[in-house]
This record gives structure tokens, C-alpha cells and sequence, in this order.
């Protein structure tokens, strides 16, 4: 191994690519980038109809690469691809070329579908099942600081050189996380060779009913992490606080979201700890959806990111050792795409509900959307995974 994956204070080089791939400084203004080049409204939707397109079409086929080389030759590949991205997107701003912005996105959306599933096989390919919970918050803490320093450094990078050098910045950021990547070690196949193949193949493993339950509980709580990004502004407002609130908002819940790591490093019996969480964030958004008063709704969208995060860290780990039940632990990058893709379906079918009673106002969907995720979080505390 060129390294191993650390349990201390230090950052290995797991922690240090999260970080930088979670400096991008230009996220505030990413459609201000595309408008300011020329490019219009609907064409913008239509770019991220690209990204989007690209991702899913990629899937399966890049999760069969991944187990064909190795997690760790595909987290190479994913990081140049977004390192690629970057670079084509700050070409596409300097040149106002569209064809290179449709470029940049169908390469991000490829760099996407690397992604899926490869980051959470590697580490449960190179940790002991013990490490793999704390370790996965950790690097996610990592992410979160790199976007905590870039949302910091937007203000003096945009006021210094304007959008170029927010898109400059991202670009050396992405690359130093492409050179980091080739310092991670080695994954073992120790799950993989313990394990012994059973007939049936994927389409038996996403047809269980604990599959069926854990593409659940994902889908609720990517809503969940949805209505936190899209709704929480209208939130602010319903409690009359200003636009301006969102910044200290959004650092306020991304720090006590950090909490994921020791939290997770310290629970003992995963069913409780999901079913508990899930009840506790279902409970939250209701809360929050019918709140007026400003200290009881800051309150609430602070703590939610972290209700949301603890569980999803546990329902991965459980979809990783669904596979090695099943004997699909040499298909793993294949069958977490598979999980990924019908978790989107899974997720599709909630949007459309939620769509459905939005006319019934915010308070519908924060409501739906909690008795839904504190329902399976119910159900996973008798069908979960084995302890």
C-alpha cells in the first residue's frame, strides 16, 4: 500500500480528495456563470437535463468497469473526469462557447456515474466493518469543511477577480484532488473472496424486501436533504427573517452536521439508531413546516442535516452487507449503480406525491415527507439489517 486509511486526527489522503472536491467556489453563482457567457434560462435547464442524462446512462455501465479494475483505478478516473469538467467549464466561460458548456456537462455527468457506489465500495472494501461507519462520516466531514472553506472564500475570491477567479480557483482545487487521488492504498478483496456467489444475480438482490425497504429509506431521506436546499428560504421567510439569514444558516447546520462522525463511531445497535433518527427528523420537518416563530424554526433547520445524515451513513453500510448476503460482493460497483438507479425511482415516486399536495402549501410536503421517512425508520427497526 502507498498508505493507510487513518482513524486519528490527521487527514490521510481520503480526507484531503473529499476536501478539495468539496472546494467550489463558484456553487453560489453556478447559473450566473452559464448567463453571464450567453447562455439562457432554458438552455441552463437543459445543460443540467445533459448532466443528468449522462449520469444514468452511465450507470451500470461504469459500475461493470469499476468491478472489471478496481474501486481504486475508477476513483482516478472520476476525479480526472471532474477535473476535466472543471477545466472545459472555465474554458466555456472565457470562449462564451455553448457547445463546450454541453461538453463540460456530459463529462460531469460521466464523472457522476463514476462516482455512484465507488466511494462507499472502496471503504468497505479497505476498512474492517467497524471503522467503516466513523471513517465514512469523517470523509464527509472532510467534503463539508472544503465546502465550509470555499463558501468563506467566495466572497473575497469574487470581489479580487470577478467569476474568473472563482472558476480558476475550483479548477486547482479539482486537480489537486486528481493527484491526491493517486496516493490512496489499496483496497482489499476480503469480503470479496469470503463471499460465495448465489444464483440469481442482481435482479434477485434488488427484488428482496430488505432491498426494498433500503432503496426507501434513501429516497425519503434524499427528499428530505432536498426540501433542506429548496425550501428552507421559504422557511426563513414564513418566519419573517430575510434572504440573508441563509448563509449564517447554511454554515450554522453544515458544522453541527460534522457531529455525524462521532455520533456514528459510538452506536452499538444500527436499527435503533436509524429508526431513532429517521422518527427524530420525520418529527423535525413536520415541525418545521407548520413553524412561525424564528427561534423554533432555526433551531429545526440546524439539527436536520444531521438527523438526515446519521441514518443514510448506516442504510449504505446495510446495502453493502445486503450484497455479501447475496453473494454479489465481485458485482458490488454494479449492484450499489443498481441501488442508486432504483433509489431515483424510489425518489422520483415521493417527488411526485410531493408534487401532488404542494398546492396544500409547504407544510404538506415538510409533513408528508416526515411521516414517510419516520415510517420506514418504523420499518427498518424490523426488517433492517441483522445485528
Amino acid at each position: 500500500m502507498n498508505c493507510t486509511l487513518s482513524a486519528g486526527r490527521l487527514p490521510d489522503g481520503l480526507d484531503l480528495v473529499s476536501f478539495f472536491d468539496g472546494l467550489v467556489f463558484f456553487a453560489p453563482v453556478s447559473l450566473l456563470v452559464r448567463t453571464t457567457a450567453g447562455v439562457s434560462a432554458g438552455q441552463f435547464f437543459l445543460l443540467q437535463a445533459v448532466i443528468s442524462a449522462a449520469s444514468l446512462a452511465g450507470e451500470l455501465p461504469c459500475g461493470r468497469l469499476t468491478d472489471r479494475i478496481g474501486y481504486r483505478h475508477t476513483i482516478r478516473l472520476c476525479e480526472g473526469c471532474f477535473f476535466l469538467a472543471r477545466a472545459l467549464l472555465l474554458a466555456a466561460f472565457l470562449t462564451r462557447s455553448l457547445p463546450l458548456f454541453v461538453l463540460e456537462a456530459a463529462v460531469e455527468g460521466l464523472a457522476i456515474s463514476l462516482e455512484s457506489g465507488t466511494w462507499d465500495a472502496y471503504l468497505y472494501g479497505a476498512l474492517p466493518p467497524d471503522r467503516y461507519l466513523p471513517k465514512k462520516a469523517r470523509m464527509e466531514n472532510w467534503g463539508t469543511a472544503g465546502f465550509l472553506v470555499s463558501t468563506l472564500g467566495y466572497v473575497g475570491l469574487y470581489a479580487a477577480g470577478g467569476l474568473p477567479a472563482l472558476l480558476g480557483a475550483t479548477v486547482c482545487a479539482s486537480g489537486a484532488a486528481f493527484a491526491l487521488s493517486f496516493t490512496l492504498p489499496r483496497e482489499t478483496a476480503r469480503r470479496e473472496r469470503g463471499a460465495a456467489r448465489t444464483p440469481g444475480g442482481l435482479g434477485r438482490l434488488l427484488a428482496s424486501r430488505q432491498a426494498w425497504l433500503l432503496m426507501g429509506l434513501l429516497a425519503a431521506l434524499s427528499v428530505g436533504r432536498l426540501l433542506v436546499n429548496f425550501f428552507y428560504a421559504e422557511r426563513l421567510g414564513a418566519c419573517g427573517l430575510g434572504e440573508l439569514w441563509m448563509t449564517p444558516v447554511i454554515l450554522g447546520y453544515s458544522c453541527i452536521q460534522m457531529l455525524a462522525a462521532p455520533i456514528l463511531g459510538r452506536v452499538r445497535r444500527q436499527k435503533w439508531a436509524v429508526a431513532g433518527f429517521c422518527a427524530a427528523a420525520g418529527v423535525g420537518m413536520a415541525l418545521l413546516g407548520v413553524a412561525r416563530q424564528a427561534v423554533p424554526a432555526l433551531a429545526l433547520m440546524l439539527v436536520l442535516p444531521l438527523l438526515l445524515a446519521v441514518p443514510g451513513c448506516i442504510v449504505i453500510l446495510w446495502q453493502n452487507a445486503l450484497i455479501d448476503r447475496q453473494g454479489q460482493a465481485e458485482r458490488r460497483a454494479e449492484a450499489l449503480s443498481a441501488f442508486h438507479m432504483a433509489s431515483s425511482v424510489f425518489e422520483l415516486a415521493f417527488l411526485t406525491g410531493s408534487s401532488a399536495i404542494a398546492a396544500l402549501g409547504p407544510a404538506a410536503c415538510f409533513g408528508a415527507a416526515g411521516a414517510a421517512l419516520a415510517c420506514l425508520g418504523a420499518a427498518a427497526l424490523c426488517g433492517g439489517q441483522k445485528q
